[in-house]
């Protein structure tokens, strides 16, 4: 008898082409790779605009595909500016539009997760993006990592107790 291992699905959606990157490096390190061997990743991204606009990007991109999970990682920085105290409204708005899609609210933009794990650095967002990169190793087990990980693992558990009551 052959076992087939399950692979899983996900589609992770970013802002803009500096996330997607680190977003996919992180993701792609083998100590989060140890954690999601049952997943495969597709990644695509948006050139910046509103969250809302971001959302419905990623929507439109998943639209003919069927993907376990569909992650869009968004700033809340923007959401913060324009709502002011009612930016967590406008948050859950965004996410009962898009039932489908598993939001990853970043602390204020990726800028800020990055700071959070490699000090206060005064630099670009490009320039902070490659350093982060190429400072992965950093990012194991920080929030930011535990963040994305858990949706994917609570999603995992779910996928896999829906397969066992099919069988």
């Amino acid at each position: 008898m052959k076992i087939v291992k399950q692979l899983y699905t996900c589609f992770i959606f970013g802002e803009g082409r500096s996330d997607i990157k680190f977003v996919t490096r992180l993701i792609e390190h083998p100590k989060f790779g140890y954690h999601t061997k049952k997943w495969g990743f597709n990644y695509d991204n948006a050139s910046g605009s509103s969250v809302q606009v971001i959302a419905r990007q990623c929507h439109q991109a998943i639209l003919s595909r069927n993907y376990d999970l569909v992650l869009c990682i968004l700033d809340v920085d923007q959401l913060k500016h324009l709502f002011g105290k009612k930016w967590e409204k406008e948050k859950l708005i965004i996410e009962k539009k898009y039932p489908g899609i598993k939001f990853i609210w970043q602390l204020d933009n990726l800028e800020d997760e990055i700071k959070k794990v490699l000090g206060d650095i005064s630099a670009g967002k490009h320039s902070l993006s490659r350093l982060a990169i190429q400072k992965i190793n950093k990012f194991i087990n920080s929030d930011y990592w535990k963040q994305i990980l858990s949706v994917i693992k609570q999603e995992e558990s779910r996928l896999e107790k829906s397969n066992n009551k099919a069988h």
